[in-house]
């Protein structure tokens, strides 16, 4: 009996170490250009958040994608007039401009421009300047073992992988006022079972994208947020 409790001792320990909480990681690299808009700009005129676009086998993702946006957004500019995507696209259907929307989003797959007419229409209709436009490059999920002993699953890394690019539109000039793209990795580690979901890192890279409005460069960003922080 005693040897049995003395060998099993470590393993119980580390169980007992592990169970205190979890680990958080993130790798976040940015590029963006564009000085033709600065926060302050955005939260005098406003802003407007457009359908996201998405690759194949992630259209009902599209509101998650545009729920994250509008959130960083309306985080970023406390003052500002930030028109979320369900509130821009009711908007849009109330003044009749559903079937030029449409139109305007399917020539936007084929010459990734938003025509100047459309935009101006769809500012006026939301009652704001600029518009903003994310698209999601991909999205990847999985799940590694990393650590097993005497046949006890004890660790594991759920990660997430995603790559967005941000455009925020002028909707006077017709013009590309900003844009950046975010290639964000995200794990946990733990010995709980809490997956990454695309909410999380979504709202992750739209947020390192805003806090970035009207800056040009790169940068590469491993800071954990508060709310994502090692916890129980």
């Amino acid at each position: 009996m005693t040897r049995r409790i003395l060998r099993s001792g470590p393993i119980i320990m580390l169980l007992a170490t592990a169970g205190c909480g979890v680990t958080n990681q993130l790798h976040s690299v940015l590029d963006y250009r564009g000085t033709a808009i600065e926060s302050q700009s955005a939260s005098l005129h406003g802003i407007g958040v457009l359908t996201p676009g998405m690759p194949t086998g992630y259209e009902s993702d599209k509101q998650a994608l545009g729920a994250a946006l509008g959130s960083a957004l309306s985080e970023s500019l406390p003052e500002g007039r930030v028109v979320a995507l369900g509130d821009m696209l009711s908007a849009i259907n109330t003044a009749g401009l559903a079937r030029s929307y449409s139109d305007m989003l399917s020539e936007y797959e084929h010459t990734g421009i938003l025509e100047r007419e459309s935009l101006q229409a769809l500012g006026e209709a939301g009652h704001v300047r600029y518009l903003a436009k994310i698209n999601l490059g991909a999205f990847d999920q999985s799940t590694d073992k990393r650590l097993s002993i005497a046949g006890i699953r004890m660790f594991d890394t759920w990660r997430a992988t995603i790559r967005v690019h941000l455009e925020i539109w002028d909707g006077e000039s017709g013009e590309i006022a900003w844009q950046g793209n975010d290639e964000l990795v995200f794990a946990r580690e733990g010995v709980k079972e809490r997956p990454v979901s695309f909410s999380q890192v979504a709202k992750l890279a739209a947020e390192h994208l805003v806090d970035r409005l009207g800056e040009s460069g790169n940068s590469v960003n491993d800071e954990i947020p508060p709310s994502l922080a090692a916890s129980r």
